[in-house]
């Protein structure tokens, strides 16, 4: 993970271990109690360290989001590196795959997610802009797939670029409103309705 995130331990694989606690238990509290609710001592209890402790593997509570955010804005390279273990496939089945493992990533994220939605305003600027760009990737990923598709015959659209903001759409419904969704469908279910209709 790269961060320019002061530290006082000189032992990486410890500070990365530490920050990964860290920011799994801040997770925690900031979903139970939102970001402004949530005192780094709280967060230091929860890890079994001293307040001080804490900062000796970060400077603030904000450099915390700022884990959580270079953590997590990696999808779209996340995609590249497994279309490549696909092989050569169509592009309809590196479509389907690919859309099954973006919501299958929905719902591993789900937590990651709803908390992105809540407390965007307290992010930096330029973390802001680093979630995203990863979002504007993610989009121009799905937008390429959709045009090698389109250029050999198997599929036909006026707007990849609008079907593919639609794809990340309904990745995110999942995350967001799974809630709701779960009450009619199974993921499996969702993901294979969905995959079917954005094939038709």
């Amino acid at each position: 993970m790269q961060t320019d995130i002061r530290t006082y331990s000189n032992n990486e694989p410890l500070v990365r271990e530490r920050r990964r606690q860290i920011m799994e238990q801040a997770l925690k509290l900031f979903l139970a109690k939102g970001y402004k609710g949530t005192t780094t001592r709280e967060i230091a209890r929860v890890c079994g360290i001293s307040e001080g402790a804490l900062y000796r593997y970060i400077g603030s509570k904000g450099d915390i989001l700022h884990l959580i955010c270079v953590s997590r804005a990696h999808g779209a390279k996340i995609l590249e590196d497994f279309i490549r273990q696909l092989g050569d496939v169509s592009p309809t089945e590196a479509l389907k795959a690919c859309l099954r493992r973006c919501f299958l990533w929905a719902e591993n994220s789900r937590d990651y997610n709803l908390f992105f939605t809540r407390e965007i305003r307290y992010f930096s600027p330029e973390d802001r802009r680093i979630l995203l760009d990863d979002q504007v990737a993610i989009v121009h990923f799905f937008e390429r797939l959709l045009i090698e598709g389109i250029n050999c015959g198997e599929f036909e659209m006026e707007n990849p670029l609008l079907v593919a903001h639609d794809i990340l759409m309904k990745v995110h419904d999942w995350g967001l409103r799974r809630w709701f969704l779960r009450q009619h469908f199974t993921l499996e279910e969702y993901a294979r309705m969905h995959i079917d209709l954005i094939l038709k």
